[in-house]
């Protein structure tokens, strides 16, 4: 009979806490989302920018080695949606999120 009313009890405790809210991020965390999102929005521009010139470089190279019909046309700009998830990322931002960096040592075998 205790193992139930044990059972129970854990079972409340549990509950409570995955129906408890965080509260609503400060002034300062929220303009620091909005310029880490404007951060990405330029990396992305700028990876979106790389891509076109690397497409069109092969495009030329092309025409010129297989031969083609007249001068290279851009094709226009990529979409986001073509983008992968990784050219967003600010360099060095990808990985775990901890609270702070951890050293190359940390990962290391023991020294002997």
């Amino acid at each position: 009979m205790s193992t139930r009313w044990m059972a129970a009890a854990v079972l409340a405790a549990a509950a409570a806490v995955a129906m408890a809210k965080l509260p609503p991020p400060t002034a300062e965390q929220t303009e620091a989302a909005a310029a880490k999102k404007e951060q990405e929005q330029a990396q992305l521009e700028k990876e979106k920018q790389l891509l076109e010139r690397a497409q069109d470089r092969v495009v030329d190279r092309y025409k010129r080695t297989k031969g083609g019909a007249g001068p290279a046309q851009r094709a226009g700009r990529v979409e986001d949606a073509n983008m992968p998830k990784t050219a967003k990322e600010l360099p060095g931002d990808a990985g775990p999120q901890g609270g702070r960096k951890q050293s190359a040592e940390a990962h290391s075998t023991p020294a002997r």
